[in-house]
This record gives structure tokens, C-alpha cells and sequence, in this order.
């Protein structure tokens, strides 16, 4: 599985909102868990050799693209709980985020900086070109 859109569980009642994140659930251990908020502009905008991650749309909504190497998939991100799972070798970026977006990511990787990072997309598909 290269990638995966799937919704979360989420459950509302008179006092509000929950949605809960099971580690079982996901396809690698959690080392590291950040958020973006406030977003003003497009974020993401790499691939990574090794890290795999998650992504949360926690408030608000924000558009999503992956691409696989092959081809571009978009997802509007709209929702508490929804939620995007990008395995390594996989582009992804994120922009149009309201005001309010707030989005959970969750890392295979700890932060070691762009160690790893593949920045450059016409140097990404040369890669994935290389591997079929």
C-alpha cells in the first residue's frame, strides 16, 4: 500500500466532537507527531527516501496531492478525521488551507532535518522511473 485515504472514527454527541487514533491501526510505529495551523501558504512539497506518514485533517479543510511516482491524486481534506497514509517514495504537498485548518502529521521517522528528503520533483520521478 503506496498510499490510503480513509476517514477515522469520529464521534459527536451533546458535548462535542472525538475521534481517537489507534498506533495498532497504523502501518508503521509513531516516533514523532506534529501539527501545522495558521498555514498561509503551500506546505509539504517533497517525497521521503525512508519516512513514512499520516496525515489528520483536525479542523477546517486543506487539499492534499500525492503523487505515486505514476500519476497525481487530489483529496479535499474537509473534515475532522480524514485522514491520508503516504508510504515512502510517495509526493506529497498541501495548500488552499482556511484560516481555521489545523492538520495533524504523524512520522515513522524522528527529525533529523532533510536528511532524506527528496526536494526536487523532476529528480522524484527520475527515481520512481528508474525503480518499474
Amino acid at each position: 500500500m503506496k498510499y490510503r485515504f480513509w476517514k477515522l472514527d469520529v464521534h459527536k454527541d451533546a458535548r462535542g466532537g472525538l475521534s481517537v487514533i489507534n498506533w495498532k491501526n497504523l502501518p508503521f510505529t509513531p516516533k514523532r507527531v506534529y501539527f501545522l495551523f495558521d498555514t498561509k501558504g503551500k506546505r509539504g512539497g517533497h517525497a521521503h527516501r525512508q519516512e513514512k506518514e499520516v496525515f489528520v485533517c483536525i479542523k477546517g479543510s486543506f487539499k492534499a496531492r500525492i503523487h505515486d511516482g505514476v500519476r497525481w491524486h487530489s483529496y479535499s481534506m474537509k473534515a475532522p478525521g480524514q485522514a491520508i497514509y503516504t508510504d515512502k517514495m510517495m509526493w506529497h504537498e498541501f495548500d488552499d488551507f482556511t484560516p481555521d485548518a489545523v492538520m495533524l502529521a504523524i512520522s515513522s521517522t524522528p527529525y533529523k532535518g532533510t536528511k532524506g528528503y527528496i526536494l526536487d520533483f523532476d529528480e522524484f520521478k527520475k527515481i520512481c522511473q528508474k525503480k518499474s
